[in-house]
């Protein structure tokens, strides 16, 4: 009887349970702002600044624990303005204790990239943080890659084996249509200003894959810019 009632204690030791959050309450009002800027220094106009507000539950035991985070609402937002500042002040609505400043937003296929993901920084460093809740944060940036718009046409010429993959560094794959015929087809991606741009082409060919590479030079511009790219079946190695 002894050891059964030992062998309980130590499994619930072990197992433990879920535990009820601790919520911060509604109401309180915290200020957050900063300027956003490329990585040469350039202010990032027009980007989406939110913050995400989740409730974290801690699960396990005293031996073995852990966090689960769920998500409960983006509680406010705003744009940065033409110098890249943005400032705005957001309210705890009392069904979470965790909150996060979200830099950009999650692209939807066939919408334009500003910058190539979004970026996540803690506001509290762990549930029911008040370190700035109810006051403020400030938060800058000065290394995201600004992305502006590059139409390319494509001249595909006398191509054997089809389909043909299109894949540029920082595009998002679901904004890349694939080249399935001979003809000219356009596509926009999405590029750096500063630097020189690779785009690759991949396919199978008798079950080998093979790729062709085309590159261009930086463009230096914000404005859309536009290359042609000619394709032939002797690119592909």
């Amino acid at each position: 009887m002894r050891n059964t009632l030992l062998l309980f204690v130590l499994l619930f030791t072990i197992v433990g349970c879920k535990k009820d959050p601790v919520l911060i309450k509604s109401g309180i009002e915290t200020k957050v702002f900063g300027v956003i800027k490329d990585d040469h220094g350039e202010p990032i106009s027009n980007l989406k600044i939110k913050v995400a507000e989740y409730k974290v539950t801690n699960t396990g035991s005293y031996i073995v624990s852990s966090e689960d985070y769920e998500f409960i609402d983006w509680v406010d937002s705003t744009y940065t303005n033409m110098n890249g500042n943005y400032d705005f002040v957001f309210k705890t609505s009392g069904k979470g204790n965790f909150y996060d400043l979200v830099i950009g937003e999650e692209v939807k296929p066939h919408e334009p990239q500003i910058i190539f993901l979004e970026f996540y920084t803690s506001i509290t460093q762990e549930a029911n943080d008040m370190t700035f809740i109810g006051k403020q944060f400030e938060f800058n940036s000065d290394d995201l890659i600004r992305l502006y718009p590059c139409q390319i046409t494509f001249k595909v010429n006398n191509v054997e084996t089809f389909p043909v993959r299109i894949s540029h560094e920082y595009t998002r794959g679901f904004n890349l249509n694939d080249l399935t015929a001979n003809g000219t087809f356009e596509q926009t991606i999405y590029i750096q200003r500063y630097n020189k741009e690779t785009v690759t082409l991949f396919r199978i060919k008798n079950g080998v894959g093979q790729r062709a590479t085309f590159e261009f030079p930086a463009s230096n511009v914000k404005e859309m810019t536009y290359q042609t790219i000619t394709v032939q079946e002797a690119d592909f190695k």
